[in-house]
């Protein structure tokens, strides 16, 4: 994208220097033509006219393409941020239901470990209970 921009700045430049050249080029003609003043003057004065024409269709043509760059630089980025967007909350999805897991396998091993605990318990307290009330 940089590059395409690059690119057309440099082509533009070389239009407006096209432009420029050719004005300068068409005003030394006239001013070394063997000419009366009054044509002279003439022939700058349309010369001048149809550069500052040559000119104003540039800067158009220049707005124009900047604009375009501009909605191309933002419908790029706004892709960019919802791709961005799109692969974050795939990652927070991934990582909750990870999470889950983890959760459900401790539960289950504090459940197992109580459970095993309690039929311990169970045992001995049964035992001692034995001992305790025998005579």
């Amino acid at each position: 994208m940089i590059d395409k921009i690059r690119n057309e700045s440099r082509a533009e430049g070389f239009i407006m220097g096209a432009v420029v050249g050719a004005a300068a080029a068409a005003i030394a003609s006239l001013l070394f033509a063997p000419k009366s003043g009054k044509d002279l003057r003439k022939d700058i004065s349309e010369g001048t006219s149809k550069t500052l024409e040559q000119a104003d269709d540039y800067l158009d043509t220049a707005k124009q393409k900047g604009s375009q760059m501009v909605d191309d630089v933002e419908k790029s980025a706004s892709e960019y941020f919802n791709l961005a967007g799109d692969k974050t909350d795939d990652v927070v999805s991934k990582t909750k239901k990870l999470f889950e897991k983890k959760a459900d396998k401790a539960e289950k091993a504090v459940e197992e470990t109580t459970d095993s605990l309690k039929d311990k318990y169970n045992d001995k307290g049964q035992k001692y209970n034995t001992y305790q009330y025998r005579s």
